[in-house]
């Protein structure tokens, strides 16, 4: 594995679904040069690009077949001079999903300061690294994308999550078309837990952190720790996904811990997009991170 500042394009683009781009005004492009992939002709490859300073995943890319042994993957939407991860698999298995290696072949670069018209070149090795790949926050769910999930009987919302050691990543199906939201670990009914309320409205979401402020109050946060957040209103339901920082080390939150159980609470209004509007049904439950 190498950095070059050269390229040599074999024209895939058009292989490529570009599946998110995140970053506003940037205009910073990478270059990811393979060599070596003979082993993986016909295989599904996956790749990410997250900012290493917020976490945030900037750009995610799916080639549904590794066309040949030497091609090139662009990415554009980044920033110059900033530092990232990208993080790719192989679905070696053949499943249609990620499994830790050796069972699926997986890596993991860094760069420290993108440069202009960077090209970072991948040669094929075994030296795999688990990725945890995690599922895709684009407001939409597919069967599988999470490794857990729940429908809560007293709201009739859907929960689903998966975490990795920084990050967990959440998905919230409310059978309504109003806001909905879920609380970790309160203390007494809201009290002191952290609350992320979200609505979609003309197919634009809004999401809050808020921090449960007492048993039946909760305020915004000065500052939110959401990293990435999808939403869409389909069918009479929302569905909404973030992805938000087991330890924020903010004053107010609480770090959530792998592989413990945590308290929730869940609530959701029936047609109000209007965050400040009473709930429709609210309800308590649990979930078990993932260790």
């Amino acid at each position: 594995m190498h950095r070059n500042r050269s390229r040599n394009a074999l024209g895939l683009a058009a292989l490529v679904a570009v599946v998110v781009s995140v970053a506003a005004l940037a205009d910073g492009t990478l270059v990811m040069a393979f060599e070596g992939m003979d082993p993986h002709i016909g295989q599904r490859l996956e790749l990410r690009v997250v900012d290493r300073a917020t976490l945030a995943e900037q750009a995610r890319l799916t080639l549904p077949a590794v066309p040949m042994g030497s091609f090139e993957l662009e990415i554009d939407g980044l920033t110059e001079g900033s530092a990232y991860r990208v993080d790719f698999y192989v679905d070696f298995d053949e499943d249609g999903a990620y499994d830790p290696p050796p069972v699926d072949h997986a890596w993991r670069l860094e760069i420290d300061a993108l440069a202009a018209g960077e090209v970072l070149t991948f040669a094929h090795d075994t030296d795999f690294t688990d990725i945890a790949w995690p599922p895709h926050v684009d407001g939409m769910i597919a069967d599988g994308e999470y490794r857990n999930t729940l429908t809560d009987r007293g709201t009739g919302i859907e929960v689903f999550w998966q975490n990795d050691g920084e990050m967990i990543y959440v998905g919230l199906v409310s059978p309504g078309t109003g806001w909905v939201a879920i609380g970790f670990d309160p203390e007494r009914r809201m009290e002191g837990a952290n609350i992320l309320i979200a609505a979609v409205g003309d197919g634009a979401l809004t999401i809050q952190d808020h921090f449960g402020t007492s048993q039946t109050g909760h305020r915004e946060d000065a500052a939110s720790q959401i990293v990435n957040a999808g939403g869409t209103e389909t069918d009479g339901q929302t569905i909404v996904e973030f992805s938000y920082p087991l330890d924020t080390g903010a004053r107010d939150d609480k770090p959530l811990v792998p592989g413990t159980e945590v308290a929730i609470i869940l609530a959701y209004h029936r047609n109000s997009d209007n965050l400040s509007s009473i709930h429709t049904e609210r309800s308590s439950n649990a979930i078990l991170l993932d260790d």
